[in-house]
């Protein structure tokens, strides 16, 4: 392998060389994992407890997610060579979809209550971990065939 085979694409989201969107997103990635779990639970149990963990769940999983997004789009927005990767287009509108999904989600649970959990709320924290599944998978694509973020080429060992 040539030497500038291992070089990267530099983040632009970054804190001592260290890109940020990767060590924001595990928090909005458990959270929405979270939410569909207490649905699940909540579907078993009929316990208002897991609905209520899960609308709280819901909520920090979006405010986090939007902290991990305002990286990733720096990122994105930042390096026209990042732009142009396939798998990055595809990364962040799943991820859009998803929060898109998740303010739906929150808002008609605050609306509806424990109506709407079953079947919609459930439904869509399933859809939500698909996609973040596809997501996530495509976020590794980008961090590891891609090298975003991996030996910037502004440093260029």
């Amino acid at each position: 392998m040539a030497h500038d085979d291992l070089r990267g694409l530099s983040t632009t989201a970054q804190i001592g060389g260290h890109p940020l969107h990767p060590m924001l997103i595990p928090v909005p990635i458990g959270l929405l994992v979270a939410t569909f779990v207490c649905d699940l639970v909540f579907w078993g149990s009929q316990d208002q407890f897991w609905a209520s963990a899960a609308y709280w769940a819901l909520a920090g999983a979006i405010v986090s997610a939007l902290i991990a997004a305002m990286a990733g789009f720096m990122d994105f927005f930042g390096n026209s060579r990042i732009r142009a990767i396939k798998d990055a287009w595809r990364h962040m509108a799943g991820n859009l979809v998803a929060v898109v999904l998740a303010l739906l989600s929150l808002w008609m649970r605050s609306r509806n209550g424990l109506d709407f959990i079953l079947p919609w709320g459930l439904l869509i924290s399933t859809i939500i971990v698909v996609l973040i599944l596809y997501t996530g998978w495509k976020g590794g694509e980008l961090s590891y065939r891609h090298r975003v973020g991996m030996l910037p080429d502004d440093r260029g060992h």
